[in-house]
């Protein structure tokens, strides 16, 4: 099986690119395996069914390191895992390098530390710019989505109609965190 994982971050990226990229100079596949989550840990709907797809003699291709993984070990992990199996795993950003012989992992593990270093750098800056933005009186904190307020507005009903507040979070399926931040942000 020859088979391509792409991943974006957020679920407002388009994972359609890389698929059509890697499709273009790899040619046909066989399996496609998506995800739209962060690459900061590898418990990823599409990421694990790939892997329970994968054996000997497939193939996996995928854009650059960081669409594995954010983290070096994850992303070693993984091609060790591909090594043993007996999988070849390409990564296009790097030339089509196959990262399960000597030469590919040496590349492999030097470009998946940079890749956690960029996430780490991203996060500092992220946190200053939270930091200056609250300072300033700017920040509003994260958007609610419309799902989100959808979600608030059942419990809301549910507890309203007798329900404890409990089984309505249980029911409707928000977190009893988002819940009492939303309420703490209502009565404000």
């Amino acid at each position: 099986m020859k088979c391509i994982y792409a991943r974006v971050s957020t679920d407002e990226q388009n994972v359609e690119q890389q698929v059509q990229e890697l499709k273009k100079h790899h040619g046909t596949v066989d399996m496609v395996f998506t995800d739209k989550r962060s690459g900061k840990n590898t418990d990823r709907a599409g990421f694990n069914s790939m892997r329970q797809n994968l054996k000997a003699g497939d193939t996996v291709i995928v854009y650059d390191i960081s669409r594995l993984s954010r983290k070096v070990q994850h992303v070693l992990d993984f091609a060790d895992e591909c090594k043993e199996l007996g999988v070849k795993l390409f990564i296009h950003a790097l030339g089509g390098v196959d990262v399960t012989s000597s030469s590919g992992k040496m590349i492999l593990t030097t470009l998946a530390g940079v890749a956690e270093m960029m996430r780490v750098e991203m996060l500092e800056k992220q946190k200053i710019g939270i930091a200056t933005a609250k300072a300033e009186g700017r920040y509003t904190g994260r958007k609610v989505s419309p799902q989100t307020i959808k979600k608030f507005d059942d419990v809301r009903e549910l507890v309203a109609a007798g329900k404890s507040a409990t089984r309505a979070l249980e029911l409707v399926g928000l977190s009893r965190g988002q819940y009492y931040k939303m309420i703490k942000k209502d009565t404000k």
